[in-house]
């Protein structure tokens, strides 16, 4: 009986799952399978496959060549807007019915960085020396609540103190509580500094009074007859000629703070080491339009300030240029044994911070930021704390994979995004962007892509360029407003387990997903070879599409199942080789599940 024996010189060797950019610093040779040397333009799917970066398509056009500042997605007014400014105005650039506009809400200073924050219901922005708010109607200058200084007041002053001046106005206002015999009434400031007494209210009808005189020179207001008695039954208000409304406006970035609520407003990025907080006024309303005075922290040494804040868990992490600390709510007795909140700094790292101001995103609820030329994940390994501590061991470089390119960046440029929804974490710079799917672990690099600012507005991924113009960026889009994507995938030098054998291969089968159209290249490089014969791959077999149908053409050949291509690209006398794939059509998808090569072992290397 004949026996057939199986040639144990030949093996088929698989890339089941791709694993994205890897710039090794020693050489592309130590790479695992399905890792790219160099890549452009594919990403990596959650399933690990490999697949064309979506395509970008203009859905608003300002037709300006300045850029678009500030995009913000989020609810004002109960309605989901998505906001941004461009050119020196506000634009709503989504409506409450789903179609994309350029509505112009009103004036903004564009010139310098722009920030959009929501709070209380309102849209609020920091632009250039300029505090705005947005209620969904109007746009406005934050004029400043009015505190509460003094309560209980008798007509000759004093009374018990409340709440401390706000940075952002000279107004004030006390409440009084007449004796029934005296008719002048005295404020706690007087003198030229006072600009003006500007009204007296009936606390209990809500209404103003009138027949009185004042006089700023000595801080009072006098009535033609002595008031009733009664216990804080009047309020007066004075406005003073000074305020500290540019230490708020100077602020360039906000993070939402209070323990284990979002109840107050950090500003920072004056270029100091402080920051500023807002409080809540006297009925217990949570404000961002009332910073008291001293309500501010220092935070480590005063030459290098602070460049990102975020909230982690029940602490707020604070990023100076050269070290990092964390920021925890407690409370304080004062010395009139009032307890009133308090903000404790404690150092985490003293070396590393973040150098992209503002930058600072929450991935996988653990912090990330740029710092130097990498990028750092900061995670505390401990059983008993997720918050971040006094270990240096807490700031991990994650970048390694694209330590290479990441260099060419300019860092302090940079704009980093989070997408929760596709789970990917974007470093954006000049066009450039360096995109981590952080469920599949692997690293993508997109190019052709103008992104100066970014968001998620819904379902869609959008982002503002450099000339005006809001593009959505979808799997669906085949191309980037009519343009190629040209996308490239070039895997490291694979010796497929024996580095001192030569091999053959003249076969591969590769799987793709089909789609409405795909176009995929295949190609090879060797150590003897610097180019191997092209295959393309060119398939129209897909899913049930109603609208791209044409019947006479009909042949029923529809499948959403994988299709295996076999192709046959000859290679000899190899110790190395790199698989190649390349596309550049407009109107075509790639997906690719798996690659399959058939390699067989010859003789010993020379």
């Amino acid at each position: 009986m004949a026996k057939i024996q199986a040639n144990t010189n030949e093996k088929v060797f698989t890339i089941n799952r791709w694993l994205g950019l890897n710039q090794a610093e020693d050489g592309d040779t130590q790479l695992k399978m399905g890792e790219a040397a160099k890549a452009w333009n594919f990403r990596i799917s959650r399933d690990g496959h490999l697949q064309k970066r979506p395509g970008s398509k203009t859905v608003i056009d300002l037709d300006t060549a300045l850029p678009i500042k500030g995009l913000w997605s989020g609810y004002v007014n109960s309605v989901h807007v998505l906001l941004g400014a461009c050119g020196g105005k506000l634009y709503s650039f989504r409506s409450a019915a789903g179609e994309w506009q350029n509505v112009e809400i009103g004036a903004v200073s564009t010139t310098g960085n722009v920030h959009i924050f929501g709070f209380s219901g309102n849209a609020y922005i920091l632009a250039q020396d300029e505090y705005k708010v947005w209620d969904g109607t109007t746009l406005s200058t934050v004029e400043g609540y009015v505190p509460l200084v003094r309560i209980s007041a008798p007509p000759a002053g004093g009374g018990e103190d409340m709440e401390n001046i706000n940075r952002l106005t000279g107004k004030r206002r006390m409440w009084f509580s007449p004796d029934g015999e005296a008719a002048t009434f005295y404020l706690p400031e007087k003198g030229q500094h006072m600009v003006s007494i500007d009204s007296v209210k009936d606390l209990a009808t809500g209404e103003l009074i009138a027949g009185y005189t004042t006089s700023t020179a000595a801080g009072s207001v006098t009535f033609s007859a002595p008031p009733a008695k009664g216990t804080n039954s009047i309020e007066i208000a004075w406005t003073m000629d000074s305020n500290f409304r540019q230490q708020v406006t100077a602020m360039e970035h906000s993070e939402l703070y209070n323990s284990t609520q979002d109840t107050r407003v950090f500003l920072y990025g004056d270029g100091s080491n402080k920051c500023i907080y807002s409080e809540a006024d006297y009925d217990g309303i949570p404000r961002a339009d009332y910073f008291p005075d001293l309500y501010e922290i220092a935070v480590g040494d005063a030459n290098t300030p602070i460049t990102a804040m975020i909230r982690h868990y029940s602490t707020l992490v604070c990023y100076k240029s050269a070290s990092t600390y964390s920021i925890r709510y407690g409370d304080i007795t004062l010395s009139d044994g009032t307890v009133t909140a308090a903000f404790y700094t404690q150092p985490i790292n003293r070396a590393i911070g973040c150098n992209a101001a503002g930058q600072a995103q929450i991935v996988l609820n653990m912090p990330r930021t740029l710092f130097g030329h990498d990028l750092y994940e900061w995670k505390n390994n401990s059983s008993y704390s997720s918050n971040l501590t006094a270990d240096e061991r807490q700031a991990k470089i994650i970048s390694e994979r694209i330590n290479a390119l990441l260099k060419q960046f300019n860092i302090p440029s940079c704009v980093c995004y989070d997408d929760n929804d596709a789970q990917e974490y974007y470093i954006c710079y000049d066009d450039k962007c360096l995109v981590n799917n952080y469920v599949a672990d692997t690293w993508s690099y997109y190019i052709g892509l103008d992104i100066r600012c970014m968001t998620r507005h819904g379902e869609f991924l959008v982002f503002g360029t450099s000339d005006g113009r809001i593009k959505e960026m979808n799997y669906s889009y085949t191309s980037d407003d009519g343009a190629a994507i040209d996308c490239y995938y070039e895997t490291g030098s694979m010796d497929f387990g024996q580095s001192y054998m030569r091999k053959y291969s003249s076969m591969m089968w590769i799987v793709i997903t089909p789609e409405t159209k795909t176009s995929l290249t295949f190609t090879g490089q060797t150590d003897k070879s610097s180019g191997l014969a092209e295959k393309t791959i060119d398939a129209a077999v897909s899913a049930f599409d109603f609208e791209n149908i044409d019947f006479g053409n009909m042949d029923f050949a529809v499948d959403v199942r994988p299709k295996i291509h076999r192709l046959k690209i000859k290679a000899k006398k190899f110790v190395y080789y790199k698989l190649i794939l390349s596309s550049r059509n407009t109107d075509a998808h790639a997906t690719v599940v798996s690659f399959n090569m058939k390699v067989r072992y010859t003789s010993m290397a020379k």
